[in-house]
Protein backbone atom coordinates (compact mmCIF):
# COMPACT_ATOMS: atom_id res chain seq x y z
CA UNK A 1 0.00 0.00 0.00
CA UNK A 2 1.31 3.21 -0.82
CA UNK A 3 2.83 5.90 2.23
CA UNK A 4 -0.53 8.16 1.73
CA UNK A 5 1.72 10.86 3.74
CA UNK A 6 3.76 11.40 0.65
CA UNK A 7 1.07 12.73 -1.99
CA UNK A 8 1.00 15.72 -3.76
CA UNK A 9 0.30 17.67 -6.67
CA UNK A 10 1.62 14.79 -8.84
CA UNK A 11 0.10 11.90 -7.80
CA UNK A 12 -2.29 9.54 -9.98
CA UNK A 13 -6.02 8.57 -9.13
CA UNK A 14 -4.14 4.82 -9.22
CA UNK A 15 -1.07 5.68 -6.90
CA UNK A 16 -3.83 7.15 -4.84
CA UNK A 17 -5.91 3.56 -4.77
CA UNK A 18 -2.64 1.27 -5.16
CA UNK A 19 -3.60 -1.56 -2.65
CA UNK A 20 -7.64 -0.86 -2.36
CA UNK A 21 -9.69 -3.00 -2.89
CA UNK A 22 -13.09 -1.71 -4.01
CA UNK A 23 -14.63 -4.66 -4.96
CA UNK A 24 -18.79 -4.86 -3.64
CA UNK A 25 -18.92 -1.09 -2.49
CA UNK A 26 -21.07 1.46 -5.00
CA UNK A 27 -20.16 4.80 -5.54
CA UNK A 28 -21.66 7.58 -7.27
CA UNK A 29 -19.82 10.47 -9.32
CA UNK A 30 -21.27 13.67 -10.12
CA UNK A 31 -19.81 15.17 -13.06
CA UNK A 32 -18.52 11.71 -14.01
CA UNK A 33 -18.69 12.58 -17.83
CA UNK A 34 -15.68 14.33 -18.21
CA UNK A 35 -12.26 15.54 -16.39
CA UNK A 36 -11.42 14.72 -13.15
CA UNK A 37 -14.94 12.93 -12.20
CA UNK A 38 -14.52 10.32 -15.18
CA UNK A 39 -10.79 10.09 -14.51
CA UNK A 40 -12.09 9.19 -10.80
CA UNK A 41 -14.86 7.07 -12.02
CA UNK A 42 -12.15 4.90 -14.02
CA UNK A 43 -9.78 4.51 -11.24
CA UNK A 44 -12.47 3.39 -9.03
CA UNK A 45 -13.88 0.96 -11.65
CA UNK A 46 -10.86 -0.17 -11.72
CA UNK A 47 -10.47 -0.92 -8.28
CA UNK A 48 -13.31 -3.23 -8.19
CA UNK A 49 -16.39 -0.52 -7.67
CA UNK A 50 -20.01 -0.32 -8.89
CA UNK A 51 -19.91 3.25 -10.69
CA UNK A 52 -22.39 5.57 -10.81
CA UNK A 53 -21.78 8.55 -13.11
CA UNK A 54 -24.38 11.30 -12.62
CA UNK A 55 -24.30 13.55 -15.25
CA UNK A 56 -26.36 16.46 -16.85
CA UNK A 57 -25.67 15.47 -20.15
CA UNK A 58 -26.53 11.92 -20.56
CA UNK A 59 -25.11 10.83 -23.69
CA UNK A 60 -21.78 12.59 -22.67
CA UNK A 61 -22.07 10.51 -19.23
CA UNK A 62 -22.71 7.15 -21.73
CA UNK A 63 -19.61 7.81 -23.96
CA UNK A 64 -17.30 8.21 -20.47
CA UNK A 65 -18.96 4.76 -19.26
CA UNK A 66 -17.99 3.18 -22.91
CA UNK A 67 -14.65 4.64 -22.48
CA UNK A 68 -13.78 3.09 -18.46
CA UNK A 69 -15.58 -0.06 -19.93
CA UNK A 70 -13.08 -0.07 -22.73
CA UNK A 71 -9.86 0.85 -20.44
CA UNK A 72 -10.63 -1.08 -17.76
CA UNK A 73 -11.86 -4.72 -17.84
CA UNK A 74 -14.73 -5.75 -15.80
CA UNK A 75 -15.98 -2.65 -15.34
CA UNK A 76 -19.40 -1.75 -13.75
CA UNK A 77 -19.91 1.74 -14.64
CA UNK A 78 -23.44 3.00 -15.16
CA UNK A 79 -25.11 6.73 -16.15
CA UNK A 80 -27.87 8.30 -14.57
CA UNK A 81 -29.23 11.73 -15.33
CA UNK A 82 -28.66 14.60 -12.83
CA UNK A 83 -28.90 18.26 -13.53
CA UNK A 84 -27.42 19.94 -10.06
CA UNK A 85 -29.39 22.80 -11.50
CA UNK A 86 -32.65 21.53 -10.71
CA UNK A 87 -34.22 20.53 -7.75
CA UNK A 88 -36.48 18.31 -9.26
CA UNK A 89 -33.51 16.32 -11.32
CA UNK A 90 -32.06 16.59 -7.92
CA UNK A 91 -34.77 14.91 -6.22
CA UNK A 92 -35.61 12.41 -9.22
CA UNK A 93 -32.20 11.23 -9.30
CA UNK A 94 -32.03 10.14 -5.51
CA UNK A 95 -35.43 8.70 -5.09
CA UNK A 96 -34.58 6.14 -8.43
CA UNK A 97 -31.30 5.70 -6.64
CA UNK A 98 -32.35 4.87 -3.36
CA UNK A 99 -35.26 2.67 -4.90
CA UNK A 100 -32.36 0.30 -6.83
CA UNK A 101 -29.25 0.75 -4.57
CA UNK A 102 -30.34 0.85 -0.75
CA UNK A 103 -26.97 1.24 0.11
CA UNK A 104 -24.34 3.52 -0.92
CA UNK A 105 -20.92 3.29 -0.40
CA UNK A 106 -19.22 6.73 -1.77
CA UNK A 107 -20.86 10.27 -2.72
CA UNK A 108 -18.50 12.11 -4.56
CA UNK A 109 -19.65 15.65 -4.78
CA UNK A 110 -17.43 16.77 -7.83
CA UNK A 111 -19.52 18.41 -10.56
CA UNK A 112 -19.59 22.60 -10.95
CA UNK A 113 -19.71 25.37 -13.00
CA UNK A 114 -17.16 28.46 -12.85
CA UNK A 115 -16.74 31.63 -14.52
CA UNK A 116 -19.83 31.27 -16.49
CA UNK A 117 -21.52 34.36 -17.38
CA UNK A 118 -24.46 35.46 -15.01
CA UNK A 119 -27.71 32.61 -15.29
CA UNK A 120 -30.09 31.36 -13.04
CA UNK A 121 -30.47 27.30 -12.13
CA UNK A 122 -34.27 26.40 -13.04
CA UNK A 123 -35.66 27.07 -9.25
CA UNK A 124 -34.01 30.87 -9.50
CA UNK A 125 -30.53 30.60 -7.54
CA UNK A 126 -27.48 31.95 -9.28
CA UNK A 127 -26.17 29.54 -11.04
CA UNK A 128 -22.67 28.89 -9.99
CA UNK A 129 -24.10 28.71 -6.22
CA UNK A 130 -27.54 26.89 -7.15
CA UNK A 131 -25.32 23.81 -9.05
CA UNK A 132 -22.04 23.80 -6.73
CA UNK A 133 -23.44 24.32 -3.20
CA UNK A 134 -27.18 23.82 -2.71
CA UNK A 135 -27.38 20.89 -5.47
CA UNK A 136 -25.03 19.04 -3.81
CA UNK A 137 -26.54 19.76 -0.36
CA UNK A 138 -29.59 18.82 -1.03
CA UNK A 139 -28.30 15.57 -3.21
CA UNK A 140 -26.34 14.49 -0.05
CA UNK A 141 -29.53 14.93 2.27
CA UNK A 142 -31.54 12.85 0.11
CA UNK A 143 -29.14 10.04 -0.62
CA UNK A 144 -28.58 10.03 3.18
CA UNK A 145 -30.77 6.96 4.25
CA UNK A 146 -28.08 5.28 1.22
CA UNK A 147 -25.42 6.26 3.03
CA UNK A 148 -26.51 5.29 6.57
CA UNK A 149 -27.65 1.67 5.54
CA UNK A 150 -23.59 0.85 4.03
CA UNK A 151 -22.41 2.84 7.80
CA UNK A 152 -24.63 -0.01 9.31
CA UNK A 153 -23.06 -2.78 7.43
CA UNK A 154 -19.44 -1.65 8.12
CA UNK A 155 -19.10 1.73 8.97
CA UNK A 156 -17.04 2.63 6.06
CA UNK A 157 -18.98 5.46 4.43
CA UNK A 158 -17.30 8.54 2.75
CA UNK A 159 -18.99 11.91 1.04
CA UNK A 160 -15.89 13.89 -0.59
CA UNK A 161 -16.57 17.08 -1.43
CA UNK A 162 -14.30 18.72 -4.49
CA UNK A 163 -13.48 22.11 -4.56
CA UNK A 164 -11.11 23.98 -7.19
CA UNK A 165 -9.28 26.86 -6.84
CA UNK A 166 -10.55 28.94 -10.00
CA UNK A 167 -11.90 31.21 -7.89
CA UNK A 168 -8.59 32.42 -6.77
Amino acid sequence: MANRARFGAETTTDEVLDGIDLSGRTVIITGGASGLGQETARAMAAHGAEVVIAARDVAKGESAAEAIRQAVTGASVSVAELDLGSLASIRRFAEAFTVEHPSLDLLINNAGVMACPFATTADGFEMQFGTNHLGHFLLTNLIAPSLIAAAKDDGDVRVVNLSSRAHH
